[in-house]
């Protein structure tokens, strides 16, 4: 299953529910997507029983739904539920920045430079499913990267449970990304953090989520 990372020798109900947390909030999984228990078991190579653990816990955050027959659904969103979380990621996701970027390591710096060329590159390739599933990942640590140099959990917690609910729509971005132009913002957010100024880094995040938005809100999905 695109989207999801092969899990290690740490508690297993932790690691499938951060691999699902990350597939879901990255845009791994599109809304209203619909599978099993054991189709997310065969992905990772594990049993259904530490599966049904991790989702009860999607579940419990509004992650995903539980349908009547066992299924799982990633939920759906009407338009305006969708731009009243896009309204206040802006709102956190751009003072998280305005507040990192000064101090920024210069290691930082490097790996967001270093994603934002893995992202050009995908960008050229035909789109796959494998491959738009790296991109969506790659997007999503080049965001938390800003955000976390802001040094608050708090922040980074309240962010995160915002692209839970909002990440799966930028599924349908990606599929139609032959005529959005993501990376030219994600540039400028780049050379912005390189200056290390702050206030030009919130201005590029704020376009890139709220032309993001606008750009989804016109999907079939919400007319």
């Amino acid at each position: 299953m695109a989207g999801l990372a092969s899990v290690t020798r740490r508690p297993l109900q932790d690691q499938i529910y951060n691999a699902l947390y990350k597939a879901i909030s990255s845009g791994a999984f599109a809304p209203g997507q619909r599978f099993s228990l054991r189709s997310v078991a065969d992905a990772l190579g594990t049993s259904t029983m530490p599966v049904r653990e991790a989702v009860g816990r999607l579940v419990e955050i509004g992650a995903l739904e539980l349908l009547e027959n066992r299924r799982l659904r990633v939920p759906l969103l009407d338009a305006p539920r969708y731009r009243d979380l896009i309204r206040a990621r802006l709102l956190i996701e751009a003072s998280a920045t305005e507040a990192g970027v000064p101090t920024i390591s210069d290691e930082a710096i490097a790996e967001l430079a270093r994603m934002h060329r893995d992202m050009c590159e995908l960008s050229e390739k035909p789109y796959t499913d494998e491959y738009s599933g790296q991109y969506l990942a790659i997007n999503r640590n080049f965001h938390f990267t800003i955000y976390e140099s802001a040094k608050s959990q708090t922040l980074t917690n309240i962010i995160e449970s915002l692209w839970v609910r909002t990440g799966p729509f930028l599924h349908i971005l990606h599929q139609r990304a032959s005529t959005w132009r993501g990376n030219d913002i994600h540039a400028r957010i780049l050379e912005a953090v390189q200056r290390r100024d702050g206030p030009a880094a919130k201005l590029a995040i704020y376009e890139d989520i709220e032309s993001a938005m606008n750009y989804v809100i016109e999907d079939e999905m919400f007319k």
